[in-house]
């Protein structure tokens, strides 16, 4: 799934669930029940080719610069739970942080290693079903959850 769309699962946990004990961690979790789902993935399988291409670093620009529109968007609106909101869409987000030293070390060696470590081979496996014709799931998720924030606000 794509970073937005964890930030709005993510954001509509905090808004519903009041609880930060239990909205934090339903937050957290949620990232994998989305990733669990069929989603986008670019387009090149190879992990050195996409990890190095300019698509994907696009893809990430954007992905970033939607997630702080979300934030900006409950920052200014100021729902209730507002500021739970912006921590569970960093929570829901945050696991795909994991992959940062995967991204640098693809980058500095033009080589890519297997995920290592019981979390990341868990997160790899779990996204059973990815690839670019997926889109159309992404953009109704995202038009789903922004529906819902919507409501919320």
């Amino acid at each position: 799934m794509t970073a937005p769309n964890h930030a709005l699962t993510g954001a509509l946990v905090g808004l519903v669930i009041e609880n930060p004990w239990l909205a934090m961690p339903l937050a957290f979790i949620s990232h994998f029940v989305c990733d669990a789902v069929p989603h986008y993935d670019p387009p090149i399988e190879d992990g050195v080719k996409r990890l190095d291409s300019k698509r994907f670093l696009n893809e990430l620009i954007l992905s970033g610069l939607i997630c702080l529109l979300i934030v900006l968007v409950l920052a200014l609106t100021r729902p209730r739970n507002w500021v739970l909101a912006i921590v569970c869409a960093f929570l829901a987000t945050s696991p795909d942080l994991f992959w940062i030293p995967r991204f640098v070390q693809v980058k500095r060696t033009h080589t890519d290693k297997p995920p290592r470590g019981w979390f990341l081979r868990f997160h790899s496996f779990i996204q059973w079903q990815t690839g670019p014709k997926l889109i159309w799931l992404e953009l109704v998720w995202f038009v789903g959850f922004s529906a819902l924030i919507t409501l919320r606000l």
